[in-house]
C-alpha cells in the first residue's frame, strides 16, 4: 500500500499537503503550544483519562467524493475501523473525503506511535536505566510531558490520516496525487482528537491525469 503524505506545512506531516480552513484554501503555519496538553494525563491501558473540563467537540461534516462526470453524489464505504463518505467536488479534479475513525483505532495508533517515540528517545532524560539496560516504568503522563504533547499528537494525527486515506485509495484503486489537504486546521484536529474516542476529519485529494 502506498502511503499518502499529509502536511499542513513544513512543520506538520510529511509532504506538501495544505491544511485549509472552511472558508478558504490557505497555507497555515502550525505552531501549537497548547497549555491544555501540558496538563493532559492518560492511563497505560486502553482507557485514557479524560482531561477535566475539556470541551467535547463533535463534528459531522458534509462529505465529498468525486467520480468522473458525477457531481454531488454521496458514497459511503465502511472499513473495519473507520467509515469514509465521499462526494464530488464541482469543476475540479478533486475528491473530498469525510472520515470517521473508531475509538479502537485511534487508541491503537496512539499507543503504537507513542511507544515508538519513547523507544527512540531512550535514554529518557532524568531517569537512569536499570540493570540490563531497561528503562524503569515511567508513568505515561510524565513521558508525554518529556516528549512534548503537541509533538506526540502531531505524529499520531498524521498516522491516523495517512493510514485511513491510503487504505481507502488502495481499496478503491484510485490514482491520486500524494498531496493531501485537510479542511481543519491543526489546532482544530488536535482539539477534536482524544485517544480512545471517535475522530472525524475532512480531506481533499487530487486525481492524477489519466493520460
Amino acid at each position: 500500500m502506498e502511503m499518502i503524505a499529509v502536511k499542513p506545512h513544513a512543520h506538520f506531516f510529511n509532504l506538501n499537503t495544505k491544511i485549509i480552513t472552511k472558508k478558504q484554501f490557505t497555507d497555515v503555519f502550525i505552531q501549537c503550544q497548547s497549555s491544555r496538553r501540558k496538563c493532559f494525563c492518560i492511563n497505560m491501558g486502553y482507557d485514557p483519562q479524560k482531561l477535566p473540563g475539556r470541551p467535547t467537540n463533535k463534528y459531522l461534516f458534509t462529505v465529498a467524493a468525486a467520480s468522473s462526470g458525477v457531481k454531488d453524489v454521496e458514497v459511503s464505504s465502511p472499513f473495519e475501523d473507520f467509515t469514509i463518505t465521499t462526494s464530488s467536488v464541482d469543476k475540479t479534479n478533486e475528491l473530498k473525503i469525510s472520515v470517521e475513525v473508531s475509538g479502537i483505532k485511534t487508541q491503537q495508533i496512539f499507543d503504537n506511535v507513542f511507544s515508538k517515540m519513547v523507544a527512540d528517545a531512550q535514554p529518557i532524560p532524568g531517569f537512569r536505566r536499570v540493570k540490563g539496560g531497561k528503562t524503569p516504568n515511567i508513568p505515561r503522563d510524565i513521558l508525554l510531558e518529556i516528549l512534548g504533547p503537541s509533538k506526540v499528537y502531531k505524529q499520531v494525527i498524521e498516522k491516523v490520516i495517512n493510514s485511513t486515506i491510503a487504505e481507502y485509495v488502495d481499496k478503491e484503486g484510485l490514482r491520486v496525487s500524494k498531496d493531501l489537504r485537510t479542511e481543519q486546521s491543526f489546532e482544530d484536529l488536535e482539539e477534536m482528537f482524544e485517544p480512545g474516542d471517535e475522530f472525524r476529519f475532512d480531506a481533499i485529494v487530487q486525481f492524477l491525469n489519466s493520460s
